[in-house]
């Protein structure tokens, strides 16, 4: 499997957490197979993002995770992935009229509703707010954005007197603002805010100053005052996230899509750097606000305790039938084998499809899939809750039997294929009959090792399958799903 993120890594001060939590998803998932490739266009370089998207139509990617760099410049290639079965997760930032996979990241509004929140407490519930939006056609800027002009509305004393929506900041700002009218607050909801805090650091202007994104270099403006707040929004999780709902989906792909993911955001004053001096009283103030927003945070730990969970889930089962994949079966007969060595017997199944590919070919891969899953859910009815069932690939499959001999193992076989030999696949107005060949292994001093009791089961199954085909040749030489012998 392989899965190519695409995000910005400058400015480092933003996204280095971001990458962080991409690594470590990439570590994780490493166990499974999945290979991660890294692609890194400069920030604003909306042309590298297209030219990127473009080139991966032509290789073979199971998922995307991409930061777009603009609310619709890139619909047309992410819709093109998704048509063509390629999983497209859009995280940080949103696209969300390009028809891409789901979303993962920060409720941007909502983190704008709080800054406006924050601003509303420090400035008393009135007072003008001078705000520097950045550029809107980036999506979760204008949710931002949004977010904040809904949270002045909620307070009759407060506007909103200016908006900068250009990423240009030099210090000449301050000095505009004092001529034209008197600010009571600054919004940043851009990635400025070390050069706004700076410029007002400078010119010794203190109003309540609210931002965006934690990082080292804006935390010395949050412990002087200069900075007010910072609302974080969690860049490690959105990155974790990101990379793990883009191998959920593409391990599940054919099946419904993963939910997206909204990760909370948290609140950063100058009481969470120390807690001495002024900042007890801006402790003080925003405790009622903090304890809110906990309740939240804890909310998402467990979801994402959950997410890891099903990861898992997901890594041993085929997404298709429901079954165990390769890699369980394997841990599972490694694990009774040594049990049955010590304990007792075991015997296993090998189990293959006949005439797959013509089937396939004849009525298309949807009827193969309902095929496949016909035979997962027979193998379920059939054996015990002890045994394991799983699909190995293709049209491949294989029962565990723990405490089951070689009789035992015989008659769960011919019962398999005497229900097979019965059912029916309902299909575009025929029903379809399906056709098994099994060969069965059981444990014993000269087949003593879960290599060993696969290899005499295939063997078996395959000595089936070529009687079989030698009956076929001599009585139905134009081998047809719908019309096998009964």
């Amino acid at each position: 499997m392989r899965i190519v993120v695409i995000a910005p890594k400058e400015p480092a001060a933003f996204f280095d957490l971001l990458w962080q939590g991409v690594w470590e998803a990439t570590f994780d998932i490493a166990q499974f197979g999945v290979e991660v490739a890294d692609v890194t266009p400069p920030r604003h370089d909306l042309a590298a993002q297209r030219t990127i998207l473009s080139g991966l139509l032509a290789e073979q990617v199971d998922a995307i995770a991409i930061v777009p760099l603009h609310t619709t410049a890139l619909n047309d290639l992410i819709a093109r992935h998704v048509a063509r079965g390629t999983s497209v997760i859009t995280f940080h930032a949103d696209a969300p009229a390009s028809g891409r996979t789901l979303f993962v990241g920060p409720d941007a509004f909502h983190s704008g509703t709080l800054a406006g929140e924050l601003l509303a407490k420090l400035m008393g519930h009135r007072g003008q707010v001078w705000t520097f939006s950045g550029p809107r056609h980036e999506y979760h800027l204008a949710q931002r954005y949004d977010g904040l002009r809904a949270e002045l509305e909620r307070h009759p004393g407060m506007c909103e007197v200016a908006s900068c929506p250009d990423r240009e900041i030099t210090p000449c700002f301050i000095d505009f603002m004092r001529r034209a009218k008197p600010i009571e607050g600054i919004y940043v909801g851009s990635e400025h805010i070390v050069e706004i805090a700076s410029a007002l650091q400078e010119c010794n202007f203190r109003v309540p100053c609210v931002g965006f994104t934690n990082t080292d270099s804006v935390q010395p403006f949050v412990k002087s005052g200069v900075v007010s707040a910072i609302v974080d929004e969690s860049r490690f999780q959105q990155g974790y996230f990101a990379l793990q709902k883009a191998y959920e989906a593409a391990i599940g792909k054919g099946g419904p899509a993963p939910r997206g993911i909204l990760i909370p955001c948290s609140v950063v004053l100058a009481c969470n750097v120390d807690e001495v001096g002024d900042g007890q009283s801006l402790n003080e103030a925003f405790e009622g606000l903090i304890v809110q927003r906990t309740a939240g945070l804890i909310t998402h730990q467990k979801m994402l305790q959950e997410a890891n969970a099903k990861l898992e889930e997901l890594a041993q089962t085929d997404p298709l039938t429901g079954l165990f994949n390769r890699r369980r079966f394997e841990e599972a007969l490694r694990y009774e084998v040594d049990r049955a060595c010590r304990y007792g017997t075991l015997s296993i199944l090998m189990i293959d499809m006949n005439w797959f590919k013509q089937l396939n070919d004849q009525y298309g891969h949807k009827a193969g899939d309902e095929a496949l899953k016909t035979v997962a859910q027979l193998l379920k009815t059939r054996c015990r809750t002890s045994d394991i069932c799983a699909r190995l690939g293709g049209d491949e499959f294989a029962v565990i039997l723990p405490q089951t001999g070689a009789d035992g193992a015989a008659i769960v076989r011919q019962s398999i294929l005497d229900l097979i030999e019965q059912a029916r696949l309902p299909w575009q107005g025929q029903e379809l009959r399906l056709n098994l060949s099994i060969g069965a292994a059981t444990l014993s001093t000269a087949i003593n090792k879960p290599d060993d009791l696969m290899g005499a089961a295939d063997a078996e199954m395959y000595r089936h399958k070529l009687e079989l085909k030698a009956f076929r040749e001599v009585s139905l030489p134009s081998p047809i799903w719908a019309d096998l012998p009964a």
